[in-house]
């Protein structure tokens, strides 16, 4: 099947019918979060056993909708309050980094697209990290002037992505950094809006782009295009409001020199060692160099922003194998940062930014603790309610409460973030996506973190 690429539309947003949508979205949120514990509770509550034990269930299922209503609330207020980002008068100098391995198929698009971007002062800086299948010649032809912009081509042994983007970093010379996958394209407009929205605010040390999927070539990617919409750009935009987001995606990340000089001081040498380590702001202690760097700008006390109209195009997995071992890989590495944060940064940012150990706590917990559990539980009720003893119409009237709440963010999210309409639909079956592959990621992840299992970086 042939692949299908997307991008982005630009529309001017219905300012009214955002606004109308929230209202109605937070309003049947807040009855949801108001009634939704007591009601499962109460209906499925005779399989739980003890009182305690449901009662413990039902505030924790109030807690998790809880939390949704605040992040819904905070992102929508974000997104309203998007700051009208005229035109610079000051162009700093910006380094482009691009780290790959074995990624020839997408190298030429991305450097058009990387030569291309509207903004008079940067260069690329292209890290061939050891591939094996032409990537470096194939980056080698784009080097050169490009008026606005200088290409130079690296290449470097096998180290992984952490040590390329650092052999990127001594090389550069840029004021900001703007890190980009090799499987990425950006947006014309996505370096000016970007470095605009940096230089907005006092101590911001990062900034997360917009990551938006390509490739909708099949069913299992348009439900990978709705979960970045809806998921990642809630959640970004929350913590965005506090700036404290706490993963600044590989695929676009654009960070202050300065800030990553501070991270340099704290991150020590290489945790491996041979010809393709090199020593400097990322690390390779743990899978998930992108959120460890986060971690560490936050804990420093710098800021990190959400811009959604600085828009990558990426590409996400396209077979069910490769998207469980992408979230796999995700969840190793979410594992090893927190556990990482806990020994090394946790008492960093109790000085220089309080706010950050409350989101670990209460963000986190959530997340890697309540969420799954709560997840497997819905499922194993489900099962319990149509084949043991079958209440279907209670579950469906259960369904339909979360699903049309559900329906009504997606709506929002695809409109905020000028995506297609036509990802809607999609949402009740992206409700069944994410419990099935997170819930395997997440169990398989925290077993083999566990029992210290190894890993390959590629």
């Amino acid at each position: 099947m042939s692949e299908v690429e997307f991008q982005s539309k630009k529309h001017e947003i219905p300012i009214g019918l955002v606004e109308a949508l929230s209202f109605v979205a937070l309003l049947y949120g807040g009855i949801v979060t108001a009634t939704l514990p007591w009601v499962f509770t109460n209906i499925y509550g005779g399989s739980l056993g003890g009182q305690l034990l449901k009662t413990t269930f039902m505030v924790l299922m109030f807690l998790v909708t809880l939390r949704w209503l605040v992040i819904q609330y905070i992102a929508l207020r974000e997104f309203r309050d998007l700051p009208d980002l005229t035109a610079l008068d000051d162009h700093p100098f910006v380094s482009i980094l691009v780290p790959a391995f074995n990624e020839a198929p997408t190298i030429d698009a991305a450097m058009r697209s990387l030569v291309g971007q509207n903004y008079p002062n940067y260069e690329v800086i292209f890290i061939d990290d050891g591939s094996t299948d032409g990537s470096y010649e194939l980056a080698k032809q784009y080097e050169g002037e490009y008026g606005n912009a200088t290409v130079r081509v690296v290449t470097k042994p096998n180290g992984g992505k952490w040590s390329a983007l650092n052999h990127g970093y001594r090389l550069s010379t840029g004021e900001f950094i703007l890190c980009v996958d090799a499987d990425t394209r950006l947006d014309p407009d996505t370096l000016s809006f970007a470095v605009a929205r940096m230089l907005s605010e006092e101590r911001i040390g990062g900034l997360a782009g917009q990551v938006t999927i390509r490739n909708r070539n099949n069913f299992l990617t348009r439900l990978q295009a709705l979960e970045y919409v809806r998921d990642n750009g809630a959640n970004r935009m929350a913590l965005s409001g506090g700036g404290v987001v706490t993963i600044v995606p590989g695929a676009i990340g654009l960070y202050r020199r300065q800030a990553l000089d501070e991270v340099e001081l704290v991150t020590g040498p290489p945790a491996e060692t041979g010809p393709g380590a090199v020593a400097g702001p990322w690390s390779g202690e743990t899978f998930a160099e992108d959120f460890q760097l986060s971690l560490t700008v936050l804990a420093l006390g710098w800021r990190i922003i959400y811009e959604p109209r600085a828009v990558a195009f990426t590409k996400c997995p396209d077979r069910s194998d490769t998207l469980l071992n992408q979230r796999y890989r995700w969840m190793r590495g979410t594992w090893q940062v927190l556990l990482l944060y806990m020994k090394k940064l946790h008492w960093i940012a109790l000085a220089r930014r309080p706010l950050l150990p409350w989101i670990m706590v209460v963000y986190y917990s959530i997340d890697f603790s309540v969420l799954p559990a709560l997840n497997f539980a819905f499922w194993a009720w489900l099962v319990y309610s149509v084949v043991i003893a079958p209440s279907v119409d209670l579950f469906l009237v259960m369904f339909g409460l979360v699903g049309l709440l559900n329906l009504m963010t997606s709506t929002l999210y695809v409109i905020l973030q000028r995506d297609s309409l036509r990802l809607v639909p999609l949402t009740p079956l992206l409700d069944l996506y994410n419990p099935i592959f997170v819930n395997i990621s997440w169990f398989a992840a925290t077993f083999d973190e566990m029992r210290g299992s190894k890993m390959k970086w590629h």
